[in-house]
This record gives C-alpha cells, structure tokens and sequence, in this order.
C-alpha cells in the first residue's frame, strides 16, 4: 500500500472549471480502491467547506508569506468519503470571484502567492507528515497551481520523497514578474535559464517539470507533441531536455458519474440494449431550448470552454451550412466574450434550430449529452478532453480534430469507429466531417453501428489506474 497526497487547485464535486477538477475528483477515489491511501490537498475556496464533512483535526502553520495564518483543515468528501486537507486563509482564498479569476473574468493580481501558499504546503506535509500524523511516500502534483511545491522542496535542500508532475494544459505555465520572485521565499539559486526562470519571468510550472521526478501529460499523443515548437508554448526545450521522465497516461473516466443508464439528470435512461431511448432524451432537450422538436435531422452540440485553443471560431463559420440542411445546434459555455456574443447572435439568427447557454451547469451538461447526436471538438490543440469520452458512453458520435487525447479516443475508419475525425484545423475540413457526419445520420444503419462501438469502449479509471501505479512504484523502487 502506498501513501499518496495529491495536490490540485480545483476538485470536483466541490469546485470545478474545467476537466482537472474531474480528474482530481475521479483518480483518486479509484487509487483508493486499488487500497492506497491518497488525502487531498486543495484551497479552502468560499463555499467548499459547506461540501465536505465536519473538520476532524486542524493545525495554523504559521503567516510565512505575510497574508495572515495557513490553517490546514483535515476533512472528507462528503460525496465519496475521500481524505481531504482543506488550506484556509481568508485573505487569499475566500473570494467572490472563482478560483484563478475575480467577478470581472481577470486573474487575481496574487495569484502567485496564492498558490505558492498552497505548494509550500504540500511541500511541507511531503517533508513533515508527522504533523498530520501521515507521512506520504508520494506527492503528485497538477498543473502549475500546485509546481511550485518541488521548487520548495528543492530549496530546502533535503532529501524528499517522489514528485510527480501531471501536465493538463501546458498553455497555463504560470508566469509572473521577476519582481515578485521575492514574494515566494524561494531561493535565488533557482532563478536560473535551467531553472524557474522564463522569457525574463520565472513559471511555477516550469519549476515543476525541471524538479519533479516524472511528467506525465493526460494523453499520450500530447505527450509528444508538447516536445514540439508547434505546441510546446515556449517549454518544448524544457520538455526536450527532461523526456526521459515524460510519460503519457490517459485520462479516464468515472462512469459513476457518467454512464447513461444510471444517470439520475437525464430525461430517460437507456444503455446499449435500449439504445433507441436515447430519442426521448433528444426530445427533451429540444423542448428545454424551445427548438423544433423534429427527430429527422441531426443534433449537434457542443460543452466547452469558449477560447481559441478549441476552435469554436471554426464552428461559427461552417454552421450556417449544417442548418441549411436542417441540422440543429446546442451550446453550453462561457469564456471569451466575443465569442459568446457571436454564440448568442447565431441563436437569434436561427431561433428554432439553435439554443444556446452562456455559463456552466453540471446537470444540464449531463441532459446535453444524452440528447445531442454529435458532439462538436474541433480543438487546434487538446491535451486529452474528457466531454468526447463520456460522449461515446452516452451514444453521441463526436466529431474531432485529430489531437492529443483526440487522436487517441476517437476513430472514423475501420470495424471500431466511434466517430468522425479531421486533420486540419480550418473550416474546410471541419465542414467535410460534419458534411460526413450528416451523411452516416442519413443512414440509421451505418450510425447506430457506431453509436454500439462508442458506447462499448471503455475509457474507465479501472484501467488507467495500473499505469499509475506502475509508475509510483518504480519511483519509490528507483
């Protein structure tokens, strides 16, 4: 059995953004099931602690960054009964706003403090466990929220347990001034070309990949293109210099939480054997946005946050062909403005055959997959995705561009299609797959052949978490 503390900036149920708080939320609990011991580590955001069971134990570890105390909060999930360690410090972390950004959608000016409170943390209980009365023979780390936790370790300049990197999103590095380095206690030592440093600022994720023991990406054809200029973003030399400790696991998915034949926020609940359920479930959805409730034409969708990195702008372009031929169209997100302005001016232009919904809603997302046909991702670049994984278990084919996780889970050729897949991100080829998907829809044959493969594949934490474990132990083992 191992002892694991992982450390996250965002986990579901009790706060979520994007597809870490999935993750974090979901392998975990499956870790635990295997028989290892993994406690949570997380920020004490506004609102969680009314999520999680009674505080069991606390401890003040004193104001070592001069914002007020860090209070570490030992509790559990309430929903899975996981260990958690809950940080508190009000000044830092209860807030209107969400967890990286304030009410006006803008990164909070301390972030960078923000979360070297939290890596200083981890690194702390990685080093001194003994004052939780558990000491953990792994750390893992997520995304640069929680990099800068090996940097501590390494400026203490004392022998530490395995670190772990998981890279979700290399995009988000972590950046900030020189100016502020000073701010994190971190030794100027680091603050070096082979270091911390960055294009003149210094990144907490960069911190992460030079120190940590092993990198891992959620996909593992994004795991090499991150080695690339093309998406590399600046740590494609980093990357390069440390691919030997570079691995690529899949993500996978909680089918507790995803599986349409037991989902309680859906409409009606079907499974391979009643496929044909899933019709009811489309009704619905068309009857929730007040579209036209005809079955006969494809529904495509889209759950998303709106940025460039996904290549909705694409979507905009080529829809207006797709409704001509009948199609409709249903949208969940929020992100860059422009792009839900033009969103919503789509929805006014075709008012019976698009509903859009700026925002996030948990439930809703569940009713979205269940009852479009096709799920849209012509992502420009995708480290894994997780909204085609529980599309496929849910029937709905997605249509993709072929990237990271993308290119790893969705297939359009041979006996195993689950969906339908496009090389190049520009218009024309993501008209020709909607153009293709269209066609396959046409043929009701040709479709629910794929709609049985989709759902049969099994993208399941159960078999992700042997790679995970394969390579704590040879870390503990090196």
């Amino acid at each position: 059995m191992m002892n694991i503390l992982f450390v996250a900036s965002e986990i579901y149920p009790l706060i979520k953004t994007g597809g870490l708080a999935d993750v974090a939320g979901s392998l975990p609990v499956a870790l635990r099931k295997k028989g290892h011991d993994v406690r949570l580590l997380m920020p004490a955001y506004s609102g969680v602690l009314d999520k999680v069971a009674p505080i069991q134990n606390q401890i003040n570890l004193g104001n070592p960054f001069n914002v007020g105390d860090l209070i570490l909060l030992e509790t559990q999930i309430l929903e899975n009964g996981t260990p958690i360690w809950l940080l508190q410090c009000q000044n830092l972390y209860e807030r209107d706003g969400g967890p990286y950004l304030d009410t006006d959608g803008k990164d909070y000016k301390d972030n960078h403090l923000r979360f070297s409170a939290l890596s200083w943390v981890a690194a702390v209980l990685s080093s001194y466990g003994s004052l939780m009365k558990w000491q953990p023979d792994i750390l893992h780390i997520n995304d640069w929220q929680a990099g800068l936790s090996v940097a501590y370790l390494k400026s203490w300049n004392m022998k530490h347990i395995p670190v772990v990197t998981t890279v979700h999103n290399l995009r988000y590095n972590g950046s900030f001034p020189i100016s502020l380095y000073s701010d994190t206690g971190l030794s100027h030592d680091l603050l070096t070309h082979h270091g911390i440093e960055f294009y003149g600022q210094f990144s907490a994720l960069k911190a992460s990949l030079v120190y940590s023991d092993a990198i891992t990406t959620v996909s593992p054809t994004y795991a090499k293109e991150i080695l690339t200029t093309e998406y590399g973003d600046g740590l494609d030399g980093t990357l390069r210099a440390h691919q030997h400790k570079l691995h690529g696991i899949l993500n996978g998915v909680d089918y507790d939480q995803w599986s349409p034949d037991i989902d309680p926020a859906i409409d009606t609940q079907y499974d391979l054997k009643t496929l044909d359920l899933k019709q009811k479930n489309k009704l619905a959805l068309l009857q929730e946005n007040h579209l036209d409730e005809s079955l006969e034409q494809p529904v495509f969708g889209v759950v998303s946050r709106l940025t460039e990195q996904k290549g909705l702008d694409l979507v905009l372009e080529v829809l207006p062909t797709a409704l001509a031929q009948g199609a409709k169209f249903i949208l969940l997100g929020s992100g860059d403005k422009a792009l839900e302005s033009a969103f919503l001016a789509l929805q006014q232009s075709y008012p019976q055959q698009v509903g859009v919904r700026i925002g996030y809603d948990e439930e809703y997302s569940h009713r979205l997959q269940a009852g479009i046909d096709a799920l849209l991702i012509p992502s420009r670049f995708e480290p894994c995705g997780l909204t085609q994984l529980y599309a496929l278990k849910y029937g709905t084919l997605p249509v993709v561009r072929k990237t990271g996780g993308l290119a790893d889970t969705v297939f359009e050729d041979g006996p195993e299609a689950n969906g339908f897949v496009f090389q190049n991100a520009d218009t024309k080829s993501l008209n020709s797959a909607i153009n293709r998907c269209i066609e396959t829809f046409r043929d009701q044959k040709s479709w629910k052949h794929r709609q049985e493969n989709a759902m049969q594949y099994d993208f399941s934490w159960e078999k992700t978490t042997s790679h995970w474990l394969a390579l704590y132990s040879d870390l503990l083992g090196k």
